[in-house]
Formats: structure tokens, sequence, C-alpha cells
């Protein structure tokens, strides 16, 4: 007898049509590469795998090690924007491997620090603190060589679904 599946884990959908090479992105949690055994290749389901990463809640990890490795660094505890701008220049600063740091905004919405834009972008999406899974969706976008500022402009939809109990 097999062993039971696994309960799904969180995922959250960034719905991009109107964006250049506009399209769908998952982001779920767990690692991206699982491999059949009968062809050794990556299942990825439907689409094709964009990006692995490690993502960080900043606000809550002690361990350094863990955020120096992270290529995703996310902040938990939502900001006002001033001080939002400040801890993603800190983060920046103090952690090089970081690709892409993000935090949710005091008000609504988030700002982001990565990719090609220089300094910092202001994303007006309304996706609570607690989907952090928004800022993985963020990171394939960079990977698709994507700017984070067309983020708005792709008219972005999201729906997140939480893990099954």
């Amino acid at each position: 007898m097999a062993p039971p599946e696994p309960a799904p884990a969180p995922s959250l959908c960034l719905w991009t049509g109107r964006a250049p090479g506009g399209g769908v992105l998952l982001a779920r949690t767990g690692r991206a590469d699982t491999r059949r055994a009968d062809t050794g290749r990556a299942d990825t389901g439907r689409g094709r795998v964009l990006d692995e990463h490690l993502t960080v809640d900043a606000d809550a990890c002690a361990d350094a090690r863990r955020l120096d490795c992270a290529d995703v660094l996310c902040g938990s505890r939502p900001r006002p924007a001033a001080e939002a701008v400040r801890w993603l220049a800190e983060v920046g600063c103090a952690r090089p491997a970081c690709g892409l740091a993000a935090v949710p905004l005091a008000g609504g919405g988030w700002m982001a620090r990565g990719g090609t834009d220089p300094g910092v972008v202001a994303l007006p999406c309304q996706v609570p603190p607690q989907h952090w899974l928004f800022v993985s969706c963020l990171h394939a976008w960079l990977v698709a060589g994507l700017p984070l500022s067309a983020v708005v402009e792709a008219h972005p939809r999201f729906t997140y679904r939480p893990a099954l109990p």
C-alpha cells in the first residue's frame, strides 16, 4: 500500500494576462522539482517551473545563516511607507545575496525592492500581509524577466488557497 498523499500546501496564483508575456504565476510552499520515478523528469503539473527559491521571513527569523542564504526576504509586519523604504534599504545592504525583498504596508499594499528597478517600488496590490506567497510570485515575475514596476500595469488578480486540513 502506498503512503497517503501529503495535504496540499498553501498556494497563491497571480494572473497577469495584460502584461507582456503575461500568464499565471503560481507560488506554493515545498519543493518545485519533484522527480517522477518512471521518467526521471520533473513533474510540474500543467505549467513549467520558472524558479525555486528560499524565502525567509526577516521579521521572525533570528538565524543569520538563513537570512544570508535567502533569495527572497519578506517582512511579515506591516509598516508605514517611510519605515518600509528604510527597512528595504537596510535589508538590501545587509543581505547582498537577496534578489528580492518586500514588506506589506500598514495602509494596504506592498513595497518591494529587487530586479532591474532602481530603488523601491510601491505595489498597491491588495494582498493581505499574511499571504507571503505573494512575494514568491513577485520573484517568479522577476525570473521571467519582467520589472517589478510592471506588476501594477498587468492588472493582477490573486487567488489564495490555504492548505487542506
